[in-house]
């Protein structure tokens, strides 16, 4: 192969011509923990009348074709689905990952918790299918540990229900939030 700016003549390689993603696997990532579009998207592949087709997706969970196909796209770099003649296929095996967050800052935490909770919160309608609850009681941290023990529990009970199910109709994002209002005691 001739490179006619400096006259140099380069050997091909095999990424000569091969289409390569637009979406680095360090973004995909960053976006895959962070939009829940994304999740949506994946969640779509489990629903029982699937088709592998961007615009069917874009179509049945209500999300511009372009955010699908740049979710789709990103969920391949990250091996979750496959990318075969234009259509989309999920990789066996690949569940949603459970983020840890024991190893990011506090301030990480709440910054993407915030912006994931934001976005849950968007997709209230009046017309949504829905469950919510809201309370605030005086406690202490050991209540409150077995509280999200509990809550951790339910929504593994309902993951695992759900990837068994044969019935799923609904795609459901879900959040926990509990927060201690009384400043300056020990963490």
């Amino acid at each position: 192969m001739l490179d006619t700016k400096t006259n140099n003549h380069t050997e091909p390689t095999l990424a000569s011509g091969a289409a390569l993603s637009p979406i680095s696997y360090a973004d995909a990532l960053e976006n895959y923990r962070k939009n829940t579009d994304w999740w949506v998207v994946f969640a779509a592949f489990d629903l029982p009348d699937f088709q592998p087709s961007p615009l069917w997706v874009s179509q049945r969970v209500k999300l511009p074709v372009d955010v699908v196909v740049e979710a789709m796209e990103g969920l391949a770099v990250l091996g979750y689905l496959r990318k075969e003649n234009g259509a989309f296929y999920s990789i066996k095996g690949k569940d949603f990952v459970k983020f840890n967050v024991t190893s990011q800052k506090k301030t990480e935490v709440i910054e993407e918790h915030s912006l994931i909770s934001h976005q849950i919160i968007n997709q209230l309608t009046e017309d949504a299918l829905m469950a919510v609850d809201h309370r605030c009681f005086a406690s202490n941290v050991e209540i409150l540990k077995e509280l999200y023990s509990d809550v951790a529990k339910a929504f593994e009970k309902a993951y695992q229900a759900s990837t068994e199910a044969k019935n799923k109709d609904r795609i459901f994002k879900m959040t926990f939030t509990a927060v201690d209002v009384l400043q300056g005691r020990d963490q």
